[in-house]
């Protein structure tokens, strides 16, 4: 048939039965498809004149279904649809012909959603039609993940007094902060859908790098517990930020989340299963387990795994005490199954460890995820006595730390306890820079608890070879399962 016969066009034809091919006026294939009883099923391809795939997609009774694919008659993919029921649903995607991305637009039971994103083939982004309607429907169809959302950022600074609606969206590993309306000295109209601010994840959970644009420079910040900025352009002045629930600490700058609500994690996670984890040491005969405070931060119930009497073992524990300031949290076993543990076999170091000490971190990092649930002892130096901008509750270390090694000990060569791990920067952005409290402020915090703990001061473990110390420590360090 020719390209010019209508039946081309028509979805269903009474007529056809099994695999129809229709041909260009040239008599190279246009197009092949199947039909049961004039009604399309199967796969359909459609071919460009040099004989190359243009298109195929998937019909279930009459209706296409599923992912529809595109292709120059280069092979590059072109565009990427997707179908539910014969209706267009979830991301349409248009590319070069080079292969980089063009265009991405949101569809939802075959309504498009009015603004969409055009990137251009220099790497810059831009969102057109954008407005505080179609965001919200955005996130109402596509929802939100981790910080994205609509917020509202005001500058109060006298000399630059400024507000923005702003939209963060997610793209791959970065997130990208869109004004969609703006009130400042030098925004003009068509600001709106450009890129006010790139954000760059960090390794522990809340931890941003950010890049702010403005029209004639940038002004880097980076990121540090929970969402803090560092501007080089003011070197002294600190920002806290919490992109989770809402609002920035300090003056001139505010962020505040505007849309979509925000849940607890309770409602947020199924039944039966947890939101995350973390790791902990217990230091007590009694079940008393030190973590970090974010570990365990809103979670409505916390359970601890480990080995005990050479079997995996499982009880429920409650928070007795927390320092939000230097993120420390102390947990005790209340389970009517658990009676204790042996005197852990460790020493509990008050005093400061030295740069160049040899250091082993324990934990379970990604647990419940990729890793399992098997403890993980990684290896390194205290590379510096401070954190992270010279914080002094902290030492700086070599051994790698990922999500889950948080509120996991540090201990040294001489199984003495030394720290508590709390946080990584990412290898693309620095590498082996991790960070563990001091054990100082753990007995701080210890000292406010209303019943006194003895600190473990055993030193058997001191003259065994590392793998018997490992052994030994391992019975003592828990993986921290929340929800």
């Amino acid at each position: 048939m020719s390209q010019e016969n209508e039946t081309f066009f028509v979805e269903d034809h009474p007529s056809y039965n099994g695999s129809t091919k229709f041909y260009y006026d040239n008599g190279d294939l246009k197009m092949e498809i199947n039909y049961t009883n004039g009604v399309r099923n199967g796969e359909r391809k459609l071919y460009h004149l040099n004989g190359r795939l243009k298109q195929k997609e998937s019909w279930i009774n009459g209706k296409i279904e599923g992912v529809v694919i595109g292709y120059y008659d280069n092979d590059v993919l072109e565009f990427q649809l997707f179908y539910k029921s014969g209706k267009r649903e979830g991301i349409s995607k248009k590319f070069y012909k080079n292969g980089k991305l063009n265009i991405e637009q949101y569809y939802k039971n075959d309504k498009n959603i009015t603004f969409f994103k055009k990137y251009y083939e220099n790497g810059n982004a831009r969102i057109f039609n954008i407005t505080n309607e179609s965001i919200r429907e955005y996130f109402d169809i596509a929802g939100a993940k981790d910080i994205e959302g609509l917020y509202t950022y005001k500058n109060s600074d006298i000399n630059n007094n400024s507000s923005f609606t702003l939209a963060i969206l997610k793209y791959k590993y970065k997130y990208k902060a869109h004004i969609v309306n703006s009130y400042c000295d030098y925004c003009k109209p068509i600001d709106i859908g450009n890129i006010k601010a790139e954000i760059i994840e960090g390794a522990i959970d809340g931890v941003y790098d950010v890049t702010w644009k403005y029209k004639k420079k940038n002004v880097l910040t980076a990121g540090a517990k929970k969402f803090i900025t560092f501007s080089e352009k003011q070197r002294n002045f600190l920002l806290s930020i919490d992109l989770n629930g809402g609002i920035l600490k300090g003056n001139p700058i505010s962020l505040i989340k505007l849309y979509p609500k925000i849940y607890s994690k309770a409602k947020s996670i199924k039944n039966g299963e947890w939101a995350g984890n973390g790791s902990g040491v217990i230091i007590s005969k009694s079940g008393h387990i030190i973590t970090n405070h974010h570990v365990i931060e809103d979670a409505e119930k916390i359970e601890v795994e480990f080995m005990l009497d050479n079997e995996l073992q499982k009880f429920n524990a409650e928070v007795v005490q927390v320092d939000k300031t230097n993120d420390l949290a102390v947990l005790k076993i209340f389970d009517m199954n658990f009676d204790g543990v042996s005197e852990p076999p460790y020493n509990f170091k008050l005093r400061g460890s030295d740069v160049g000490t040899k250091v082993y971190a324990f934990g379970y990092p990604m647990a419940l995820t990729v890793m399992g649930k098997e403890i993980k002892v990684t290896d390194g130096m205290i590379s510096s006595k401070t954190g992270f901008d010279g914080n002094i509750t902290t030492y700086q270390i070599t051994a790698p730390i990922q999500g889950g090694n948080s509120g996991g000990p540090l201990f040294d060569e001489e199984a003495n306890l030394i720290g508590i791990n709390s946080s990584g920067i990412r290898k693309d952005i620095a590498d082996n820079v991790a960070y563990s409290i001091k054990t100082s402020y753990v007995s701080n915090l210890l000292d406010v608890l209303p019943k006194s703990i003895e600190l473990p001061s055993s030193t058997r473990l001191k003259s065994l070879p590392l793998t018997e110390q490992i052994k030994e420590i391992s019975k003592y360090v828990v993986l921290v399962k929340v929800k």
